[in-house]
């Protein structure tokens, strides 16, 4: 691996994190702290959300987050468990 797709990886996972961290803020907000153990994992071409609900309606929220932030372009992964 040369230095520059070196640099390119590590701007890519910060760009990455970043995005998790907004996406993360934005559900937290959205959904009123209804979601525990809010987890996102973002990685180029697939948004993971984990995390506990009691309601399938706060799922959704989160889910729509998503929606709003990629316009629909990202494969999306909701783990959000309902019900405990």
């Amino acid at each position: 691996m040369t230095t520059h797709e070196a640099g390119s990886d590590i701007h890519r996972t910060e760009v990455e994190g970043d995005l998790a961290e907004q996406i993360e803020g934005q559900i937290a907000r959205r959904a009123s702290g209804r979601i525990r153990d809010l987890h996102v994992v973002c990685s180029e071409d697939l948004i993971i959300l984990k995390g506990r609900s009691r309601t399938y309606h706060a799922k959704q929220l989160a889910l729509q987050v998503v929606l709003d932030f990629t316009d629909g372009r990202a494969a999306l992964a909701n783990q959000i468990v309902v019900g405990c």
